[in-house]
């Protein structure tokens, strides 16, 4: 009972934010402002709250559909251009269809991202191998003594961090029938997503 509350509680706050959006928008169209970063700033805050609702609510069932993996790393990459504006290099084929969680799959993929960029990337390259999704970064490699500590409960390197992010997102993907790992990669990290 008590998740439920405090879930609603989030929803609620969410709500409000998301109210407040809307308020802007209509305020820069009502002046005749028109500017494209604002707009993009805009549509990224109501997707980011969308994900926000969708990570603190772990009552919902996964939604499976069948989902172009294109737009869901073009809409990724759109949130995590928010933190800082780095280099994506996008090399999935367009036609690539998978069955997934829309909100879930891109919550995972901006986790694994922004803990790219929280690592001092300046270039995220995302790839199949197979039927693999392989997401490589150009920043701090991961020790080799803690990489099988990364998806633990409550381990960190981070000095504000939580020690979730990693095990929540593999959690998250493996409901949706995939499996979260680290490649064995010295000068890069790998992440890689497979099915189960």
């Amino acid at each position: 009972m008590k998740e439920k509350s405090v879930f609603h509680e989030i929803k609620n706050q969410i709500s409000v934010c998301d109210l407040y959006t809307e308020i802007i928008r209509k305020i820069l169209n009502k002046k005749g402002i028109e500017d494209e970063t604002l707009t993009r700033a805009i549509d990224n805050i109501k997707n980011s709250l969308s994900l926000i609702a969708d990570c603190a609510s772990s009552l919902r069932e996964v939604r499976l559909q069948e989902l172009s993996l294109a737009n869901l790393i073009a809409g990724a990459i759109e949130i995590c251009k928010a933190y800082k504006d780095i280099t994506f290099v996008d090399e999935i084929p367009a036609a690539t269809v998978i069955r997934a969680d829309k909100n879930k799959f891109t919550s995972a993929l901006v986790n694994i991202i922004k803990n790219a960029i929280e690592a001092g990337a300046t270039e995220v390259k995302i790839y199949p191998r197979g039927n693999d999704i392989l997401i490589e970064n150009n920043g701090e490699p991961i020790p080799a003594e803690i990489r099988e500590k990364i998806f633990t409960d409550g381990f960190t390197t981070k000095e504000n961090g939580s020690g979730l992010g990693l095990m929540l997102t593999k959690k998250s993907l493996e409901e949706q029938g995939f499996n979260l790992s680290l490649d064995a990669a010295t000068d890069v990290t790998i992440f890689n997503i497979s099915h189960r």
